[in-house]
């Protein structure tokens, strides 16, 4: 049911989760000490970079994905948006992590520019958390209508 607004929210929830792929947590220009690093042999760290990243940023997508044709079971629905939240509040602190260890990794006179892929997983949360909400005053309103007849 793609006229409820959760389904919107779990909509872009998958998008920024996937977006991850698109766009690079940070980038070092070509010819730089940063690029002699495996993170940086291409020029930009993805989570292809790191498999923890990688299975996060991955299964953050599919909860959200998956969650948007459970309508029919709101319970079910907001306990896999609930999921997607945690797979990106993990992702978050699996980036902190690595950003922490690549920043006293990298060579001296590294140059490193953190893009915007790195708040993807944030605006997951987010969007995980609003359609979360959405569902939950959804499932009231059933109920109270079951109250009613």
């Amino acid at each position: 049911m793609i006229q409820r607004i959760q389904s919107i929210y779990l909509l872009l929830a998958a998008a920024a989760a996937g977006l991850q792929f698109a766009l690079p947590y940070a980038t070092a220009p070509a010819n730089t000490p940063a690029t002699a690093t495996a993170v940086f042999a291409d020029g930009q760290f993805n989570p292809v970079d790191n498999i923890g990243l990688l299975g996060l940023a991955v299964l953050g997508a599919v909860l959200s994905a998956a969650a948007i044709f459970l309508f029919k079971n709101r319970s079910l629905q907001g306990r896999i948006a609930g999921l997607g939240v945690v797979a990106s509040v993990l992702a978050v602190a699996l980036l902190g992590l690595v950003f922490f260890n690549l920043n006293k990794d990298l060579p001296a006179g590294s140059v490193v520019s953190y893009g915007i892929g790195g708040a993807l997983p944030v605006l997951a949360i987010v969007l995980n958390w609003l359609a979360q909400q959405a569902i939950r005053k959804d499932d009231e309103k059933v109920r109270s209508m079951d109250r009613l007849r």
